[in-house]
């Protein structure tokens, strides 16, 4: 989730808060904002969503890099109560302690919580090296703990809304599928054919497709392999949990009896929303975000 040019800064969703936030990491600090601090005054912090294991050999290959060049990018931190807290760069503070340096190159941020944990969710977002699970945990973490929508989210990113959708998806995969996508068994265009169907099938498609080590375009021919081979069903008004969950959230937003009809064989449904008159089908567009003007030849 590479960002681009001309996307919304954090403040644009955090509000200025009480710190001097400039609101990126991507502009380099000058020397004169570059400092030494021993490596144990630092700890991780609370917001850091990537998982690092004991014997990464990423990190041993970069602590092999430190003791022959040092640490060329310093560590992002902030004051915590007698030491320094992590905001970015924990992995170069873990390489860096592997390779006996007894001091660090910092950049010191004075900001509160709620800056911190952007910085620290938003820098992880924007690196390449994430897994699939890493990047939609983190996704969640700043919609919840911001109250963002998708598309705050994807203006935040510099990325596209269906990315942040995507991501956020994965979330929804059974948990083995989702370790899967954590330990690179799978890749994220694995997840697309596998959202949809129950658990059980989704966790037996993606055991067979490890073990087979298919492709995407395989794993979507045998999806529909195991949808054509369901007895036929007519579309249901009631849904599987899933689709009910998501009735129910539409009805309560619009105050209107919605229906979802949904062919589980087919893996496809519709939604009907209906209206006594111009003035509620306004009302309901309104809802929805829409501006019935807009509509109107």
């Amino acid at each position: 989730m590479a960002g681009r040019k001309g996307r919304l800064g954090l403040g644009d969703f955090l509000g200025s808060g009480a710190a001097n936030f400039e609101g990126s990491l991507n502009d380099a600090p000058t020397q004169a904002d570059i400092r030494s601090l021993p490596v144990e005054t630092l700890i991780r912090g609370p917001y850091q969503t990537r998982r690092f294991e004991p014997d990464d050999p990423a990190i041993r290959e970069l602590a092999d890099s430190i003791r022959e060049l040092g640490v060329i990018e310093p560590v992002v931190v902030r004051p915590a109560g007698g030491v320094h807290e992590i905001l970015a760069g924990e992995r170069r503070w873990r390489a860096a302690q592997l390779a006996g340096l007894a001091e660090i190159p910092v950049v010191v941020r004075a900001v509160d919580d709620r800056h911190a944990a952007a910085i620290t969710l938003v820098e992880n977002l924007q690196r390449r090296d994430l897994n699939p699970m890493e990047q939609a945990e983190g996704l969640e973490r700043l919609r919840r703990e911001f109250g963002l929508d998708q598309q705050q989210l994807a203006a935040l990113l510099g990325c596209s809304q269906s990315l942040v959708s995507r991501g956020l998806g994965l979330l929804q995969l059974a948990p083995p599928v989702q370790n899967y996508l954590r330990n690179g068994a799978l890749q994220s265009g694995h997840a697309k054919p596998l959202q949809g169907l129950p658990p059980g099938e989704q966790i037996r498609l993606a055991d067979e497709a490890v073990r087979g080590g298919w492709s995407v375009r395989e794993l979507e021919r045998r999806r529909q392999r195991l949808l054509a081979a369901r007895p036929a069903t007519p579309a249901s008004d009631v849904p599987d949990p899933d689709v009910a969950r998501m009735q129910n959230r539409l009805r309560e937003r619009l105050g209107s009896p919605v229906r979802f009809r949904f062919d589980a064989r087919r893996g496809k449904g519709k939604i009907e929303i209906p209206f006594d008159s111009v003035e509620q089908c306004q009302g309901i567009l309104a809802q929805l975000g829409l501006d019935p003007q807009d509509l109107e030849d």
